[in-house]
């Protein structure tokens, strides 16, 4: 398993356990039993996840690294962010051959967006170019992370439904990978 994995899998665990109860802390014990890793690789993953803010650590006076932990506000927000989660700790890491032209599937959003008898004329104009705005920045050599969540964040508010279909197409294993570099650029 990657960092990147390992840390989703902790941040997803702490996130469920907090829905079930907000004062719950999980021990070093629980977060090996359920990763299946090493106390040296947990700790440098759990150490990562609170020097960003996503994990608060109850630490001992001495001893272990941490006596328990349990997700932050921070936390919780990154989580139930499915794209921003998505490109900061992808599940899959490698080189994945594009199956399809990605840059077609924003041609059939923008088709979907213009033959909705659901969404205003002026509305539907806006939304189409929030798609072409992110498909355009998808094509630069150096395509901004912040630039495109950005636009997405607005898009969705717009509408949820053709936000949904943008993130599916973000999704795709070559655009993830190549966002996943311009948010570790951006974001240190």
């Amino acid at each position: 398993m990657t960092n990147p994995e390992v840390r989703r899998k902790i941040l997803e665990f702490a996130y469920k356990n907090y829905q079930e109860n907000p004062y719950y802390r999980i021990t070093p014990g629980e977060f090996k039993e359920l990763l299946n890793v090493n106390l040296k690789e947990l700790h440098f993953n759990i150490v990562y996840l609170e020097e960003k803010g996503y994990l608060e650590l109850q630490k001992p006076v001495e001893g272990s690294l941490f006596i328990s932990a349990r997700i932050t506000a921070r936390g919780i927000d990154l989580v139930e962010d499915e794209y921003q989660m998505e490109i900061l700790f992808p599940l899959q890491k490698g080189t994945v051959q594009v199956q399809i032209n990605v840059f077609k599937e924003f041609d059939l959003i923008v088709d979907k967006i213009n033959n909705s008898d659901v969404i205003g004329k002026s509305t539907k104009e806006l939304i189409v170019e929030e798609v072409r705005e992110i498909q355009t920045e998808l094509k630069k050599i150096h395509p901004s992370y912040g630039r495109i969540k950005d636009v997405l964040d607005k898009l969705r508010k717009r509408d949820a439904e053709i936000g949904q279909d943008v993130i599916t197409v973000l999704k795709n294993p070559v655009i993830s990978q190549i966002l996943t570099e311009s948010a570790k650029k951006e974001l240190s």
